[in-house]
């Protein structure tokens, strides 16, 4: 059975959503909607992407969650709108794939998470990293590295901060944060600790580079680092264990190479999209749209790789960072 995709917005991560859509069995996944503040806008991505005449370009979010062809909505808009946008198509009675972070603050988070129980739809903030083939291995290695006491990650976005990113925390700091709870099962860390520099955008103050250490019970800790200025660094994530290490050694959000603990390394190659992407690797969209259509047709509202409960995690320990920092330069 085809899911029927309705993609909410039409900038750069929407179309690489697109293209990556476009490589899945077409038997299983079709995108119906478009929308767009600007119908124009819609109409104009459909052309682009050759989607044909059956696909709807609407000129609002409302005409898109009110088509009752849509079985799932992608929201791939700034993150300020994402509660509104998550919570009334949840009301519409839609399923929803929502782009990172999946709101500014732990409010909003919980307000969708209460939507989407209450509506019993399927939701998930849109984690691509975990649904990646590598991370598998990347599980299955963590089982056989004994007790994992320290992980580290960096996450360095050159000129992320000079596009307009308006905080470097919530553009990319779920990524190594949410790398480093895989690592600790999901375990509330004791204590967040943070430090890191900010700057002015648009009147208010906020953070451009990070470094957090998430402490654990049993002398355990992670230290994640998030850079948004222009400065070299490798994204990698490494993860110590008392009978082993494995390793991402780049792109660990969206990984084609592990390095097991025998010192092996395993690759996984993306399919060729039809046209070239605007992210590095972003075929591997496909992975969290496959993962969606298989909780959905087993009649699941949550995946369990990526909860919901995991995204309120994951935003409770971003916004204690960003209170140290900002509260630091006062």
């Amino acid at each position: 059975m085809q899911l029927k995709w309705g993609i909410v917005g039409t900038g750069r991560i929407c179309q690489d959503f697109c293209l990556a859509l476009l490589t899945c069995d077409p038997h299983e996944h079709t995108i119906v909607a478009i929308s767009s503040r600007d119908k124009t806008q819609a109409e104009n991505f459909v052309k682009e992407f050759n989607l044909g005449n059956q696909v709807h370009a609407y000129g609002s979010q409302e005409e898109l969650f009110q088509d009752p062809n849509v079985d799932i909505a992608y929201i791939g808009t700034i993150e300020h709108v994402h509660r509104d946008l998550c919570i009334r198509a949840l009301n519409h009675n839609k399923h929803v794939l929502c782009e990172k972070p999946l709101a500014i603050n732990v409010d909003e988070v919980q307000q969708i998470v209460d939507t989407a129980r209450k509506t019993k739809k399927f939701m998930m903030e849109a984690m691509w990293s975990r649904f990646f083939p590598i991370y598998n291995y990347l599980r299955d290695a963590i089982k056989n590295i004994g007790t994992v006491t320290f992980v580290e990650c960096t996450f360095c976005v050159s000129g992320l901060v000079s596009d307009g990113c308006w905080s470097t925390l919530m553009g990319i700091g779920c990524y190594p944060i949410q790398a480093a709870l895989i690592a600790f099962n999901h375990e509330e860390p004791e204590l967040v600790t943070a430090t890191g520099h900010t700057r002015e955008f648009q009147g208010e103050i906020t953070d451009t580079m990070a470094s957090i250490t998430l402490l654990f019970k049993n002398n355990r800790m992670a230290v994640l680092n998030c850079l948004g200025e222009k400065i070299g660094a490798i994204n990698s994530l490494t993860i110590h264990g008392t009978e082993g290490v494995v390793s991402l050694p780049t792109n660990f959000w969206c990984p084609t190479r592990i390095v097991l603990p025998n010192g092996h390394h395993v690759d996984h190659h993306l399919p060729e999209t039809i046209k070239k992407t605007n992210f590095v690797n972003s075929a591997g969209l496909r992975y969290e749209a496959i993962a969606c259509r298989d909780q959905i047709m087993c009649g699941k509202t949550e995946h369990p790789l990526m909860t919901l409960e995991n995204s309120l995690q994951i935003a409770r320990i971003i916004a204690q960072a960003r209170k140290q920092i900002l509260a630091a330069k006062h």
